[in-house]
Formats: structure tokens, C-alpha cells, sequence
């Protein structure tokens, strides 16, 4: 079973419920497609602390914290795509450890077409 952890914005989270992210775990849409309705469970769900709170140093720790938890994909929020000047910094980092998927919902390609997975590169199929 695929043990998922869900990165999201820290800045978005102040005034975003999840809703969009979870909305694509449940109903297994967008970036969550690629797995079985029955094979994958939301292990941890955790935001940087904001673009001015050395969101780099602040990964390190929640890397830790998603291994505690045993996850093996992570997906980074659509809101880190398309808000984040450290989308790619994260990407790399995570993928050191991790599966990671560079969105979770709306299109793969995205607004700006900056969509990044990595399994250590994984493909997403429309």
C-alpha cells in the first residue's frame, strides 16, 4: 500500500481549508489517478512554515517527520506549484527520499506548465 504525505503552502494554509487537495485524495482524481481506489492511504499532511521562515531548513524537518510515518509519495500541493519560488528547491530535496508528485489537483500540466514529478520520476497519465 502506497503511504502518501501531502506538502502544502504555508502561506495558502492561513486561509485555505484543503479542500481542493483532499477533495482529489478522496475522490481519487488529478495527481491521485495514478494509484488504486483500494492501494493508498494519506499518511501525513504538513505545510512549510511560509516563504520568509527559511522554508529549506524548515523541510529538513518535516523530511524527518514524513519518514517517521513511513510515507513513500509525496505530493506537493498545487498551491506550491503555482505560488512557490521554492518549488523546485523542494522537488530535489524531497526526491532525495521520496517519490514525489508536483501537484495534487487541477491540471498536470498546470497553469504555467511547471508541473514536476519526480520518481525519483514518476509520470502522471491524462
Amino acid at each position: 500500500m502506497k503511504k502518501i504525505g501531502i506538502y502544502v503552502c504555508g502561506n495558502v494554509s492561513k486561509k485555505c481549508t484543503a479542500n481542493g487537495c483532499m477533495r482529489a485524495f478522496n475522490e481519487n482524481h488529478d495527481s491521485f489517478r495514478i494509484y488504486d481506489e483500494s492501494d493508498y492511504k494519506l499518511a501525513a499532511f504538513n505545510n512549510c512554515n511560509g516563504c520568509d521562515e527559511a522554508p529549506m531548513e524548515s523541510l529538513l524537518t518535516k523530511i524527518e517527520k514524513f519518514k517517521k510515518a513511513d510515507v513513500d509519495t509525496i505530493h506537493l500541493s498545487s498551491c506550491i506549484r503555482s505560488k512557490c519560488e521554492y518549488y523546485q528547491e523542494f522537488v530535489e530535496e524531497l526526491s532525495k527520499d521520496f517519490d514525489v508528485i508536483g501537484y495534487t489537483h487541477g491540471s498536470a500540466e498546470g497553469k504555467k506548465n511547471n508541473n514536476i514529478n519526480k520518481k525519483k520520476l514518476i509520470s502522471v497519465k491524462k
